[in-house]
Formats: C-alpha cells, structure tokens, sequence
C-alpha cells in the first residue's frame, strides 16, 4: 500500500506543480506573501505560520515567482497524503489508510485550496494531521491500559500549538481532546503530562498573545466582529450559502460518502468504537460551530475544512468494507467518480482562467469585469507588461517625479499591486485609509518611504474594483486627475480597465497615518 500512496503523491504533486506554476496569484495568496516581507510573531489577519511557510520556500525571498511561493503548500499536501495513510492505517488497516489519502487529494479544500495555493491552511493541516496521529496513539495506549510515554504528551502539545501559530482554528484540537477525555477517559486528567502538553502549546503560541497585547488585541477584536451575532435576525441565506460551499469545498462525492458513513455508523461497525468516538468529537465540533455561526454571519467554507478532513477518515473506513479484494488496483465507483470530479474541476477552472474570451462579469464601462472571480488570477502580469514602458516614459518626460509612489486604500487590490507592479518597479506602495481595510499595511508602511504632507502619488484602479474616488480619495488628496486608462485582455477580447489616476496634496490625515 505504501508504493501505491507514494505514486499518489508523485502524480499529485506534478498536477499542482503545473497548476501553481501557469496561475497568477490570487488574492489571498499574494497578500500572505505580504507576511513574508516582514516575518512578525502575528499579524492583522492571521498568525505567521504561512508567511514562515513562504519565506522557507522562496529561499529566504530569493526566488518570488508563483511557483516557488506555492511551493510549501504543494510540501504540506504531499506530508498530509502521507499522513493521511499512516492515521488511517493505525484506526483500521492500511487500505482505509490508502483510502484515506485518495480522499485527501479529492478533496477541494485539502487538495486545492490548502495544497496548491498558498494560504494559513496550507501548514495547518498538516499540524492538524501530526496531532491528531499523536493524539490518537495516546488514546489507544490509554485504553490498553499502556503507559502513555511523556514525550507524546510533549509532542502532540507542540503539534498543537504550531497548528495554532497557523490559524487559530487549531485550538479545536485541545477541544476535541478535552471531549474526549471527559466523555471516555476521564482518567487522564489526573495526567501531569496532559497538563505539561497544555503549557507547551502556551508557550509555543505566546508569541501571538503577545503581539496582540502590544497591539491592543486588534486581530481578536477583527476576528470577533467577523463572527460576533450583531442581530438576532436568523440569515438562512447565509446558512444555505455556507452549507453549498461546505459541500463543494469537500467535493460533493467525498461529502455524500461522509454522510453516508455517519449514517451507517449507528448500525454497521465498519469502525471500532475508540476510533469512530474520536472522529465525531474531533470533527464534527468545529463544523457545528461554523455552521452554527453561519446563521447570523456569513461564513467562508474552508473554515470548518480541518472537520471535514478528519471526517473523511470514516468515510475511507467505510469504504473499506465494501472492498472485497484490498489488493486489488480497482478503486470503488464512488473514488473514481470524486477523482474524476476534482481532476475535470481543476482542470476547467485552469482553462477558464487562463483563456475564456473577455470577461463574463459586467461590461458596463465604469465596473468592467465586476463580478468575474477569474480576474483575480489572470491579467496582473499583462498590466504590468504595459505599464512599465508607459511609466518610464512619463518619468523620462518629467511629467511625473522619479520618487513618485502608488498609494491603495483597500489590502486588496493593494497586495496585487504590490507584487506585480510596485515591488518590480521598486515603487513603494503605501496603503492611505482605514487599518480594518488595509489590514497588514499599517506595519508594512512603518518600513516604507513615507508619504509626506502635500505629496503627490499615483492610484491604480481595476475596474472590477470600482471605487468612488470622491469618496475614498478626495477626502485625503485635494484633487483626483485620471491620467490614462489600460485595457485589460483575455483571449483576444476585452477583460477589464486599468484606470491610473495622479492624487495630489496629501492631507495626511486618514486613520492609518494617525494611529
């Protein structure tokens, strides 16, 4: 079985390799590599695990292109397959461990968004994997009466802890742990290593609780907003919208077979008890969560993605039963079809994004593409193809100052800026605005050129972006003047605008330079 999950993961990755090497960045992944600029103990969004991730892979910024900054996260999906098998094959045998790992790798959220973009997910699952293994082989030891060694308390305390530096979802996992315990083996609080694995993930995550002290919580105070219930009004819009992107972010083959599985499990024992307990109370918790909080706010799916992926593993037992031949190379109907469901996906959203003619969201002049999710990884590197001659030129004619910066009132498309255009050109761009929409460019100007009083600088708009200039502009610069308007193509015909406008006489008095 083994050969057969490292061919997995030899095919696997060449896919994700070609994926992540023929796609611009989207919008979350170029923004954390904004955290690879400047390696903090935290940021405004996020702990640092991803921005630690990237600067890994880029050779320490050596090597910026998309490919090698996708690069970890294609690692941690190769580890997680692994890991994956090797769960699987400690809950019930090593082909519901293979199982396991084909589901893995079926799954949009573990495969794709989390293994071949990069975002905090990306070195949290694997975390998220590592302890719940170390986990697990603490509960069986329990129930066999075994010693329980103090290094696996140790270690599966530090796995904690370094999926929390990740994302602060990984906390689930001390939550599904202390289930367990009080349900099943109340005995183990009388551990001191239980107690010595907690400190550890303290002191492993204190970097974070520290930074947000000095910063007077913010990303607490951000998150909370995001998730708190402003109203009592029930959203069953959101609901719905949340359990949709659950289902497509599992792949809808994988989640029927995870239904499926729970529903069986009240009558089949496909799974001994200790593994099955530790399942639902390891993953259904956060979806619970999510879903519950999806009522009153809307949710993103990948957030309750970790309980989805631990509960795949029942959905792998399951299968095994039906599997007369173990050794055969036939995989089940249902994996064939969650294969080819997430290879015909991937491979669509591909060709889409790279060669559908024009745009298919708006074509009103002003918004342009508003409304067509493919532009945020298409067309950056076309726009900066055109700008650069265009800005030398207006530089050589002293019709702009050599020191000229670009300024954005919004992380996006702020971060996009930043990376295909700004940072080539060695422009600074300087965020101007709000902290809760510039997000990580409040520390990011801090070492920047500073934009100073009565300056001028250049703003660029995509126009599946629109803004009001009058509103977000004007109110910090004395004048807005359109200079020149970039026509954005795909396929030959028209995507969206690049409008560049020059601002002029900063008033320098927008909350971000304030603070």
């Amino acid at each position: 079985m083994l050969k057969r999950v490292l061919y997995l993961i030899l095919i696997s990755t060449v896919v994700r390799v070609i994926v992540a090497s023929v796609l611009e960045l989207s919008n979350d992944e170029v923004y954390y590599y904004l955290y690879a600029l400047d390696i903090q103990p935290n940021y405004f969004d996020h702990p640092p695990g991803v921005g630690i991730l990237i600067r890994l892979f880029t050779g320490n910024l050596a090597f910026t292109q998309e490919f090698f900054i996708r690069s970890g996260a294609i690692v941690c999906a190769a580890l997680g397959t692994f890991f994956s098998y090797r769960l699987g094959a400690l809950m019930k045998n090593e082909n519901t461990g293979w199982l396991a790992a084909i589901l893995y790798n079926t799954s949009v959220y573990t495969s794709v968004i989390a293994g071949t973009f990069i975002i905090p997910d990306s070195p949290q699952v694997v975390f998220w994997l590592g302890a719940l293994w170390t986990m697990y082989a603490i509960m069986l030891k329990a129930d066999q009466q075994q010693t329980i060694l103090l290094s696996q308390w140790l270690f599966f305390g530090l796995l904690a802890g370094l999926c929390v530096l990740c994302k602060v979802h990984g906390i689930f996992l001390w939550f599904g742990l202390g289930l367990y315990i009080l349900f099943f083996k109340i005995k183990l609080l009388t551990r001191y290593g239980l107690y010595l694995s907690a400190l550890v993930t303290c002191i492993t995550i204190s970097p974070v609780l520290w930074w947000n002290i000095q910063n007077d919580f913010i990303t607490y105070r951000f998150h909370s907003e995001r998730v708190a219930v402003q109203e009592s009004i029930v959203h069953l819009d959101y609901f719905f919208q949340a359990i949709g992107g659950q289902l497509l972010y599992t792949n809808p083959v994988n989640a029927a077979l995870i239904i499926i599985a729970l529903w069986k499990l009240r009558s089949v024992k496909f799974l001994d008890r200790t593994a099955s307990r530790f399942l639902l109370l390891n993953g259904l918790p956060i979806i619970i969560v999510v879903t519950g909080m999806s009522l009153f706010n809307p949710m993103l799916p990948h957030w309750s993605g970790p309980g989805f992926m631990i509960l795949s593993f029942l959905a792998a037992a399951y299968l095994d039963e039906k599997i007369p031949n173990p050794y055969s190379l036939t995989l089940p109907l249902a994996i064939r079809a969650s294969l080819s469901l997430i290879g015909s996906a991937l491979l669509a959203a591909t060709l889409l994004i790279k060669f559908y003619p024009g745009t298919f969201g708006s074509h009103e002049k002003l918004r342009y593409g508003d409304g067509d999710f493919t532009l945020d990884m298409y067309g950056w590197k076309q726009f900066a193809d055109n700008f650069k001659p265009w800005m030398r030129e207006q530089k050589m004619n002293k019709l702009l100052p050599q020191d000229i910066k670009i300024v954005s009132h919004k992380w996006f498309p702020a971060a996009h800026l930043d990376y295909y255009v700004a940072s080539p050109l060695h422009i600074p761009l300087i965020g101007v605005g709000d902290v809760n929409d510039l997000h990580q460019y409040y520390w990011l100007n801090k070492n920047r050129p500073s934009l100073h009083s009565g300056e001028r600088a250049l703003c660029i708009i995509p126009s599946n972006y629109q803004v009001n200039m009058d509103e977000t502009y004007r109110l910090h610069f004395t004048s807005v003047e359109l200079l020149h308007r970039f026509e954005n193509k795909r396929g030959g015909s028209l995507a969206r605008y690049f409008d560049v406008y020059l601002l002029t006489d900063y008033q320098m008095n927008d909350e971000i330079h304030q603070r």
